[in-house]
């Protein structure tokens, strides 16, 4: 696959983490306060309008727990989100995505459960599956995404941004590194990339390791 490089003045350029669509927990619920779940789904749902046809999305991980029968029902509103693309990193709540993922795998003809095929695109809707790990560019700047946070990412010395989800907000921000948590905790909406470029550009690029050397 070519690498993804965007420029910013081109689209509105978005990220988002941890809907946990359905998803009753009061670990959940409370912090977001939401009442039930179908008050998170409705408020998620009219945030999620904000995000234009035009617009790119980068989808960081777990759409999608505890939905039941509905898991997929959900999962598939969000693969159909009106956007020009919507590219999706495996997070470790993967219920009703990763049905659909299968259906992509076995509708081009790959059966074995051991292989995986990136990027792999759902037919007729803008999503794309780009697996665990990518590494993209906008604006001319490396952004290396993931679901889980990084102590260390390629090009930390020389400016690049990690932008993760996962730990809902719960992880202390180390404010000399360029990474970003940008679960739904965080605005309860999706971030758009001028807000993380406000919020990570005045850190320093200090790797916490030996590659701040070799710049």
């Amino acid at each position: 696959m070519k690498k993804i490089s965007l420029k910013s003045i081109d689209q509105k350029i978005w990220f988002v983490s941890d809907l946990h669509l359905g998803h009753d927990k009061p670990f959940i619920l409370g912090p977001r306060n939401y009442q039930n779940v179908n008050e998170a789904y409705s408020h998620t749902h009219e945030m999620l309008k904000m995000i234009g046809p035009n617009d790119i999305v980068f989808n960081l991980g777990d759409v999608v727990i505890g939905a039941g029968a509905n898991s997929m029902e959900y999962a598939k509103r969000i693969v159909h989100l009106p956007c020009k693309h919507q590219y999706f990193i495996w997070g470790n709540h993967n219920a009703g995505i990763h049905q659909l993922y299968d259906d992509c795998r076995k509708d081009i003809g790959l059966l074995a459960d051991n292989i995986e095929i990136y990027p792999l695109s759902y037919p007729n809707s803008p999503f794309t599956f780009l697996g665990h790990y990518a590494e993209i560019s906008i604006d001319g700047r490396v952004v290396v995404l993931t679901h889980y946070p990084i102590a260390s990412w390629n090009h930390i010395s020389k400016g690049a941004y990690h932008i993760h989800g996962h730990c809902h907000r719960n992880l202390k921000e180390d404010t000399t590194l360029r990474r970003l948590d940008v679960g739904w905790e965080w605005m309860k909406r999706p971030v758009e990339w001028n807000e993380i470029v406000r919020e990570l550009s005045p850190r320093s690029a200090v790797a916490p390791d030996h590659h701040g050397k070799d710049a």
